[in-house]
């Protein structure tokens, strides 16, 4: 009893314990690497390099808003838009590794846009390092209820019969669905005028108006417009009918071969972020597929709330770069391509 008591009060002991406690912290501080300061540490930026009003807008809204609460500091989405999402994309790539900036991209800035501009002022293999894939959504062919065509099958006879009469909008040159519709294009053996726009919203308030007469869109951003018909859907490009649109049909149910394109929304951060920080964000974005809300909310909007992780995500875009880089060889739209 008395070596205990000598042992509790001995100040000598005590003094050598809390310099082992300093020196446990100094050693992990020193071996965690630069992300082990508290993270996040102030508000994050969540970049949509589309202007307002398209899937890519509407899906990283509700992805900042579930990070926020995951992450215990706000999330803020801010659209930065021009140069079909590339203006977006490079104020993320040249950002601070440091995590509390993020880019909510899609195939458009990431495997698509390389193929048109002659010295790209980003490679996103070099520059960026993707997070997780945060979702999919379908695409929908929508026209003007001005189009005297009930159904693919018709428009395709117009436009054969008419070469160059529709006009076609799409989010810029060089997006996603302008290549959906170039392909669609040259399947059906038509010609159309196309429009390219600063974005979804822009093209969309277009297509409203009867400027441009046709539009590949997500089903997503499209369902309103078609529920109160101001837009009428005569095909989604998906392989299968949509659950949200049973009666649109696919191009296959029309006579013409399915493109088979994913298409998927994706987080991505600034090379050279810390490990463990992408971990901490990753494991934050496979929460939300988990919650009952995040899901329920995409699939109202008609998106496919999956995820999938970082690694992953690489693997698709190396094969979609290639994917890519053959339909703008075969459907000759211009492009710098080595």
């Amino acid at each position: 009893m008395r070596d205990q008591g000598h042992r509790a009060c001995d100040p000598h002991g005590a003094t050598l314990r809390c310099l082992a406690g300093f020196f446990g912290v100094l050693l992990a501080c020193l071996f965690a690497g630069p992300g082990f300061a508290q993270f996040p540490s102030r508000a994050l930026k969540l970049v949509s390099p589309f202007p307002p009003g398209g899937g890519v807008d509407i899906v990283g809204r509700m992805v900042a808003q579930g990070l926020s609460a995951r992450l215990g500091q706000p999330v803020v989405a801010e659209n930065i838009a021009g140069a079909s999402g590339t203006i977006g994309v490079m104020t993320v790539a040249r950002a601070a590794p440091d995590g509390h900036t993020l880019l909510f991209g899609s195939p458009s800035t990431i495997t698509i846009a390389e193929n048109f501009a002659a010295n790209p002022d980003y490679n996103p293999g070099r520059d960026l390092v993707p997070v997780a894939l945060t979702g999919r959504y379908f695409a929908t062919i929508v026209v003007n209820p001005s189009v005297p065509a009930g159904s693919l099958r018709q428009f395709v006879a117009q436009a054969k019969a008419y070469p160059r009469k529709f006009f076609y909008g799409t989010p810029g040159h060089g997006h996603a669905f302008h290549l959906m519709t170039e392909l669609f294009s040259r399947k059906a053996g038509i010609e159309m005028v196309h429009v390219p726009f600063r974005g979804s919203g822009p093209g969309l308030v277009a297509l409203l108006a009867g400027d441009v007469q046709f539009m590949v869109q997500s089903s997503g951003a499209v369902r309103n417009h078609l529920r109160e018909g101001r837009l009428r859907a005569i095909a989604t490009l998906e392989s299968s009918r949509l659950e949200s649109l049973p009666a649109v049909p696919t191009m296959a149910d029309e006579g013409l071969e399915n493109l088979g394109i994913v298409n998927w929304f994706g987080l991505f951060v600034p090379a050279r972020t810390p490990a463990d920080l992408i971990e901490r964000l990753e494991r934050e974005t496979f929460a939300l597929e988990k919650q009952a809300g995040f899901a329920e909310k995409m699939k109202q909007l008609d998106y496919d709330p999956v995820v999938r992780g970082g690694r992953e995500l690489a693997g698709i875009i190396e094969r979609e770069r290639a994917q890519w880089r053959a339909v703008i060889l075969s459907s000759g739209i211009k492009a710098k391509l080595e």
